[in-house]
C-alpha cells in the first residue's frame, strides 16, 4: 500500500513540476518573441499610417530590423490609441514582400504580394477606445494580390 502511495505521489508531484514548466515557458515566451520592443527610429522606418474612421486610432506600418546585427528584418504593424498612448502589436512577418494597408470603415484590409503562411497576426480583431471611452474594433483581413500596389 506504501509503494503505490509513494508512487501516485511522485506521479502527481511530476504532472505539477511538468505544468509549471510550461506554464513558466509560455509567459517567458510571451514576453520575448510574442511581444517586441515598441518601434523605434533605431530599427524601424514608417512605410505607412492609416487612421480609423472615428480617428480614436492610428494603424502604423513600419519596416524593422532588429536583433543584435540587425539579423531579423521584416515589416510590422501596430495600432496606437493617441489618446492614451496604448500600442497593440497586430503583425509581423519576415517576408521581404510589398505590403499595403487600407482601412474600410472598421476593417483594415493588409495587402500584400507574399506568402499568407508567413504573416503573423497576433489577433484578427483589436479593440480600442474612443476618447470619449467608447470600446470600437478593427477586424484585420488578409489579402494576396500579386499586383499589390506599395507605392501608397
Amino acid at each position: 500500500m506504501m509503494k503505490v502511495l509513494k508512487k501516485a505521489a511522485l506521479l502527481i508531484a511530476a504532472a505539477g513540476i511538468t505544468f509549471a514548466v510550461i506554464v513558466i515557458s509560455i509567459i517567458v515566451y510571451q514576453y520575448t518573441a510574442m511581444a517586441p520592443d515598441l518601434p523605434n527610429e533605431e530599427d524601424c522606418e514608417l512605410q505607412q499610417l492609416v487612421q480609423t474612421d472615428d480617428n480614436a486610432a492610428e494603424i502604423h506600418h513600419y519596416q524593422c530590423q532588429r536583433g543584435a546585427q540587425k539579423q531579423w528584418q521584416g515589416h510590422e504593424l501596430w495600432l496606437l490609441e493617441p489618446a492614451n498612448n496604448k500600442w497593440q502589436r497586430m503583425m509581423t512577418t519576415q517576408s521581404p514582400s510589398c505590403i499595403s494597408l487600407v482601412m474600410e470603415s472598421q476593417r483594415l484590409r493588409v495587402i500584400h504580394d507574399g506568402d499568407r503562411l508567413e504573416m503573423n497576426l497576433a489577433e484578427p480583431v483589436f479593440l480600442y477606445h474612443t476618447p470619449a471611452g467608447k470600446s470600437e474594433s478593427v477586424a484585420v483581413a488578409i489579402d494576396k494580390q500579386a499586383t499589390a500596389n506599395c507605392e501608397s
